[in-house]
């Protein structure tokens, strides 16, 4: 089995980023281009959704794609793509056009994210694909920290339009440094063999998807998290949005250290353990966060809110190694689709509900806890092989 490449988590950490840099980067320019292009704030916040249902849809097309004809096609198919609509939604001069080409750039930045997990899986298994992922999720935190500051600059200094083509020239580094750096990880004979009925079917593997449910509710969680914190923050706490902005930033270090953690101890702890005690311990800091939240504690909510949000990052390092375990290679492209759109759907839903009736810490703590307790649910089920 090779070593980590540093190479390949650099990149590999970048195309996963794809996602939240389709999100959170254009968040500062909302405003400005429901201004600019003459749209209700409805029709601007539909821009965002588009992208998020590209990003779920696009994992379901990339994914089974390459398990047919191999990662890198797919990979350069999307990243063109990505270029493409990021150039579109920087010219157009229409808020419906907007929509659309917003909805193919999540489209197209799904492949990032579905084809970087195929590979790690190509590549590592084991307690070698345990640590990958925590790598990947150290580089992948970062884009969500990095990305509305460095939205919220370049919207001060020019012009929102600025933001896409710089969008569409890190697609262009991207399609570079993957064809530099990333060779083709799945063999031939996986190829062929992905058309033929071998191994147990993705969906029917239960062990898969009993990895594959923790961290969609975990994921949950999150969303719970990113759709409220910024409403809770300011309008709850009075914060201003440059004290928020650092919140956030904490938070995401957070994610950070704990999946560093969670790849240490995974070198000494048997996963399925390590997945069992860290998902007790997130629905014990998910459940004190809502009482301070109750009794009206902000502060110490506020930290109580850090280490839930970190929690989060740790147990998704094991289950999604541990899913992605848990399938053949030949499959890894479909099974990582797969986990990826059951990551976005449970988010997307938790995220509106969460906010029912307004935001405030109370509601967005259980919320939390919540989704925290459906993933400790399955957390402790007995594994199952694939059957």
């Amino acid at each position: 089995m090779p070593r980590i490449s540093l190479s390949w988590v650099v990149v590999l950490g970048l195309l996963c980023a794809i996602g939240p840099l389709c999100t959170d980067f254009y968040l500062p320019a909302l405003p400005e281009i429901t201004d600019q292009l003459n749209a209700t704030g409805t029709q601007t916040q539909l821009s965002l959704t588009a992208a998020l249902i590209g990003l779920g849809l696009g994992q379901l097309f990339f994914g089974p794609l390459s398990d047919r004809i191999g990662r890198r096609k797919p990979l350069a198919i999307s990243l063109l793509l990505f270029i493409f609509s990021s150039a579109m939604c920087a010219v157009t001069y229409d808020i419906h056009m907007l929509i659309v080409w917003r909805f193919l750039q999540g489209f197209a930045g799904a492949g990032g994210s579905v084809l970087s997990r195929s590979i790690a899986r190509d590549r590592y298994q084991g307690t070698q694909l345990t640590q990958f992922f925590a790598l990947l999720m150290t580089v992948n935190g970062i884009a969500p920290v990095l990305s509305p500051v460095l939205g919220g600059y370049i919207i001060t200094a020019f012009d929102w339009r600025i933001l896409f083509w710089t969008m569409a020239g890190i697609g262009a580094v991207l399609l570079l440094l993957s064809l530099v750096v990333l060779h083709e990880t799945l063999p031939p004979k996986s190829a062929n063999a992905a058309q033929q009925t071998k191994g147990t079917p993705v969906l029917k593997n239960r062990r898969f998807m009993r990895y594959c449910l923790i961290q969609a509710f975990m994921m949950a969680g999150l969303f719970s998290y990113i759709g409220s914190s910024s409403f809770v923050i300011q309008s709850e706490y009075g914060m201003s949005a440059m004290q928020f902005s650092l919140l956030f930033g904490l938070n995401g270090i957070g994610l950070i250290i704990a999946a560093l953690i969670f790849s240490r101890l995974a070198r000494r702890v048997p996963a399925e353990t390590l997945l069992r005690r860290g998902l007790l311990l997130a629905v014990f800091c998910a459940l004190v966060t809502l009482l301070l939240a109750w009794q009206q504690h902000a502060v110490l909510a506020l930290v109580g809110l850090f280490f839930t949000v970190s929690f989060m990052s740790g147990i998704s390092t094991v289950s999604g190694a541990e899913a992605m375990n848990a399938v053949d290679s030949a499959q890894s492209g479909t099974a990582s689709a797969l986990m990826g759109t059951l990551m976005f759907v449970c988010g997307g839903i938790a995220a509106p509900l969460a906010g029912l009736g307004g935001e405030t810490m109370l509601k967005m703590s259980l919320a939390m806890a919540i989704s925290y307790a459906l993933a400790l649910f399955f957390g402790l089920l007995k594994p199952r092989d694939a059957q």
